[in-house]
């Protein structure tokens, strides 16, 4: 089975990935895998890191002329800042960083949180750990620079997909109290041809704040420049629009083999989203039923829909529309002038420490969605259709398109 594991620390010497279960023989650009990690680094509002680092992944193992092996694939990524933080993010102690902390460098000690910050993972990720006296040891891992090698297992991931006719975006819907038209958000989201959607796709890709509007990209942008003006952060809306999917991917029999439930699950577990929904989400829930279905219809090339309010699942599986799901960020709860906190060491009220942060994060995080759905989608195709050989997957996929249709539709 397709699986991955990272490892790294934001300002440790490395990020790394393994991918276990990659099936053999499968073509893969290097230039492809280092656009989608430029993607994610760009975007109006991120902050200062994103100068420092440079993110082209390396391939390590599992990977020969450009095919994969079906061995595991190793990812490794080099933090440049790590420059400046050897003293204090160094693994191993010396006579300067010791583990006490008694001869540790001034950097090290300048370096030592003990004020958590509301809404991250500091205070409770140091309880749980036994981390109270440095939760830089907490906030390291917790930081969103880990998902720098989710977006890269994701480029491999859509790189395989994109051989079967299965296009993926992720895109910006709202920053603050802006958003995106109604006629934009369904432009994208509606049934349509791979090259249309690859139009969508660039356009995307070009704009600072990865929307599809320009009017309403300049809305985004001065947004952003108000709560930067205003010592503050904003969350946003993004969606993931996948087009090109077959019908059954996921299953109906187990709660854990539901892929709107393995979607959710793997979207949720993005820094700072707050809700996933799929299709016509809330809004479903304030309209009668039949307002709601998608109605059959059969044509010369197999079943549609006339609409798409499910999002393009039905019982934890595809329909064969496209799959459209909803995210809500929160702004980053970094806040430039601090926020209310006690320092642990004298349990006194204080201010939260400052770690450099974004004004938002929104477009990263539309292309971090992107990159894990590519993932999840990747996992139940190989499940459905075999996951060892590239060949061989194709053989299957075309036999079980040949063989519905004629069901039906070659008689």
């Amino acid at each position: 089975m397709l699986n991955y594991v990272t490892a790294g620390e934001s300002h440790g010497p490395y990020l790394s990935a393994i991918i276990s279960g990659f099936p053999a023989n499968v073509p893969l650009s290097r230039t492809t895998l280092w656009a989608d990690l430029a993607q994610r680094q760009q975007g109006y509002g991120r902050g200062g890191r994103m100068q420092i680092e440079t993110d082209q992944v390396e391939v390590i193992s599992g990977l020969r002329f450009g095919r994969t092996l079906g061995s595991p694939i190793g990812l490794l990524l080099p933090n440049r800042d790590f420059t400046n933080w050897q003293d204090v993010m160094a693994p191993w102690p010396t006579a300067e960083n010791d583990a006490s902390g008694q001869t540790s460098s001034a950097a090290r000690r300048k370096r030592t949180i003990s004020q958590p910050r509301p809404g991250h993972a500091d205070l409770s990720g140091a309880l749980k750990y036994a981390q109270t006296q440095d939760l830089r040891n907490v906030l390291e891992r917790a930081s969103a620079r880990e998902t720098a090698m989710r977006v890269a297992v994701g480029s491999l991931c859509r790189q395989f997909l994109q051989a079967f006719g299965i296009e993926i975006l992720g895109w910006v819907s709202g920053i603050g109290a802006v958003t995106a038209a109604r006629q934009a958000r369904g432009a994208v989201s509606a049934p349509q041809s791979l090259t249309a959607f690859a139009k969508i796709q660039q356009q995307v890709a070009a704009d600072p704040v990865r929307t599809i509007d320009p009017a309403t990209s300049t809305a985004m942008r001065t947004a952003i420049d108000q709560a930067q003006a205003a010592a503050t952060t904003l969350g946003g809306r993004l969606q993931v629009v996948v087009q090109g999917l077959p019908i059954g991917l996921g299953s109906y029999v187990a709660a854990d083999t539901k892929l709107d439930g393995r979607l959710a699950q793997a979207l949720l577990s993005i820094n700072a989203i707050k809700g996933v929904s799929f299709g016509g989400g809330f809004t479903l829930g304030e309209q009668l039923g039949r307002a709601t279905l998608d109605p059959i219809l059969a044509t010369e090339n197999g079943f549609t829909r006339a609409s798409n309010h499910q999002g393009g699942l039905e019982g934890g599986m595809t329909n064969g529309q496209p799959l459209v799901i909803d995210l809500v960020m929160k702004p980053i709860p970094t806040q430039p002038q601090g926020a209310p906190t006690v320092d642990l060491r004298t349990m006194r009220a204080t201010g939260a420490t400052v770690q450099r942060a974004d004004v938002t994060a929104v477009p990263a995080a539309a292309v971090i969605a992107q990159s894990m759905t590519a993932i999840v989608l990747m996992q139940a195709f190989c499940e459905m259709f075999g996951g060892d050989e590239f060949g061989r997957i194709q053989a299957a996929y075309q036999h079980y398109l040949t063989t519905t249709k004629a069901e039906f539709f070659d008689k």
